[in-house]
């Protein structure tokens, strides 16, 4: 979970997000996707190739277009340059750093997936309950008590420290 709350600055995926880099500088996230909630994974987010491409990266850390493109091309026939276009608009997003190395680009993970599964889980509870509060909470409880149950004593027992004033 990330360390700091993220301040919204703008309705939809856009938000400040603090990085533990040296320069302690805050990067502003330009994160607009489709939520698709009959797709698995990451791929309800973001799109199948950026899912894996993203996969990739958080998995080796930093890496070129070619590195990347070789790893895909070994499990299917994709183009070169369908990799590298997808590697710059998910730079455009906010999603990679991008850096020039010689002549190719490297390109590094800005956030890590745990920290982007976060983001996307408050963007989304945020969003239902911004608009939808009383039926977002009704159906949590139900889903909760229904295939859960555990969550869901796990659920009361952090309201009830959240309204005794209990961390």
């Amino acid at each position: 979970m990330l360390a700091a709350p993220y301040t919204r600055f703008q309705k939809g995926m856009s938000y400040l997000l603090p990085l533990t880099q040296e320069k302690g500088c805050t990067m502003a996230f330009n994160l607009r996707f489709r939520f698709s909630p009959m797709k698995d994974g990451l791929v309800k987010v973001l799109g199948p190739l950026e899912t894996e491409i993203m996969q990739i990266l958080w998995k080796e850390g930093a890496s070129t277009v070619k590195k990347v493109h070789r790893k895909l091309a070994q499990q299917r026939d994709i183009a070169y340059t369908t990799v590298m276009t997808t590697m710059s608009r998910l730079a455009d997003k906010g999603m990679l750093q991008r850096e020039r190395d010689g002549l190719a680009y490297v390109y590094t993970p800005v956030i890590s997936e745990d920290e982007f599964v976060n983001l996307v889980v408050q963007q989304v509870i945020d969003g239902l309950l911004d608009d939808y509060s009383d039926t977002a909470i009704s159906y949590m409880v139900d889903h909760l008590a229904k295939n859960n149950p555990t969550e869901l004593r796990r659920l009361q027992q952090e309201i009830s420290r959240r309204l005794n004033g209990t961390k």
